[in-house]
């Protein structure tokens, strides 16, 4: 049986954000394309990290007040009772929250070594790039089609 290469199960069609796209701007996008996670790359299409539903639900679930997000006036006594009340999360960038180091593989890779990082990282996907440019994304369940044809 000949070796199944990176690029016959990758999703050329990557959603990728930028560093400053919000925690709220996030979550909508990657609902509308129905994605778990997303690369967060620079103006040049440099990788810079990745930010999935896992990243979005930890933080979310993190308590932060208005207090700790710098977002109130401590010299006056009116504004010093909002410190206490629930921070905007969603206005947070993603930089913030993103998961790093990215994992990649590259297009020409066995789906073998993709399967592999994974596990070993526990990760759900990985970055497919060709001479250091993003090119794709594969995920655990696009492995899963190869379980499939096997089985």
């Amino acid at each position: 049986m000949e070796k199944r290469r990176v690029s016959e199960l990758m999703n050329p069609d990557v959603l990728a954000l930028g560093p400053k796209t919000t925690v709220g701007e996030a979550r909508r996008r990657l609902a509308a394309r129905s994605v778990g996670g997303a690369p967060v790359v620079d103006d040049g299409g440099g990788i810079l990290g990745i930010v999935t539903q896992n990243d979005l639900a930890r933080f979310s679930a993190q308590p932060v007040t208005a207090a700790e997000s710098g977002r109130f006036y401590t010299d006056q006594d009116d504004y010093r009772e909002l410190g206490s009340l629930a921070a905007n999360l969603d206005d947070t960038p993603i930089e913030r929250i993103m998961s790093k180091p990215v994992f990649i593989v590259g297009r020409d890779d066995g789906v073998a070594i993709a399967a592999n990082i994974m596990r070993e990282r526990n990760i759900h996907r990985l970055l497919v790039t060709e001479r250091g440019r993003l090119v794709g994304i594969i995920s655990s369940l696009d492995l899963m089609r190869v379980i499939e044809e096997v089985c």
